[in-house]
Parts: C-alpha cells; sequence; structure tokens
C-alpha cells in the first residue's frame, strides 16, 4: 500500500499513529462491506495536526482512499468513515463531474483533484 500525502512535512508520532488508525479503520470498513482493498491512499497532514495540537478527529475528510477495481472511494473525518461508488474511473470524472461528487458528498474537491491526479499517475 501506498500513502501519499497532500502536503509534505514532518509528522510526530502521534500523528503518524492516528494515520495508520484511521488507515486500520478504513481497511476494517471496506472488509466489512466485502469490498475491494482501496489501492491508492492519500492523508491530509493538516487535519490531523494544528498549531502543534494533535487533533483526535478533524471537521473534514483527513484521509482519502480509492479502490481502482471498484470505483469506491472511502473518507475518514477520525469519527466517521464513509463509501461512495462513483458511477464510472475517478480519473475519467470532468473537473465539473468532480467538484459536483465533491459537494454532494461533502469532501474536500481539492483533495480529489489529488486522488486523481495520484490515480492517473498509477500510484
Amino acid at each position: 500500500m501506498d500513502l501519499a500525502y497532500f502536503t509534505e512535512r514532518p509528522l510526530s508520532q502521534p500523528v503518524q499513529d492516528l494515520i495508520q488508525f484511521d488507515i486500520d479503520s478504513i481497511r476494517q470498513f471496506v472488509a466489512g462491506q466485502r469490498n475491494e482493498m482501496p489501492d491508492v491512499w492519500l492523508a491530509v497532514p493538516d487535519e490531523y495536526e494544528k498549531n502543534g495540537r494533535v487533533l483526535r478527529d478533524s471537521e473534514t475528510s483527513r484521509l482519502v482512499a480509492y479502490s481502482t477495481k471498484s470505483h469506491s472511494l472511502y473518507a475518514t473525518d477520525g469519527c466517521n468513515s464513509c463509501a461512495r461508488r462513483l458511477p464510472r474511473c475517478l480519473e475519467e470524472l470532468s473537473p465539473e463531474e468532480l467538484r459536483t461528487f465533491a459537494e454532494a458528498n461533502e469532501l474536500q474537491v481539492d483533495v480529489l483533484e489529488r486522488l486523481k491526479l495520484l490515480v492517473g499517475a498509477g500510484l
């Protein structure tokens, strides 16, 4: 599993632990649905720690994951995980479709745009 970061910056051990906790939470969520495991993961470090303060949860999704096999998107804010199936491959969505999907599912469009780039790059 490759994990990408929305922004590159040093992460404290507690933040690394929370990211791993969120990864495990999404994996359990996916296993419970008996779906394909995500193969592209993107963490948003600024949603895990602000001004030196580690956040147990955040107001927006801080970890997103995408399964290229099932076209399913998973997200967590530290408290809640959700899953959404895309109408087709993430990389095939137009910028407007991506924006509409993000707004309808309360996701950050810039995070989804980065995830789309990662999928397109084969990461």
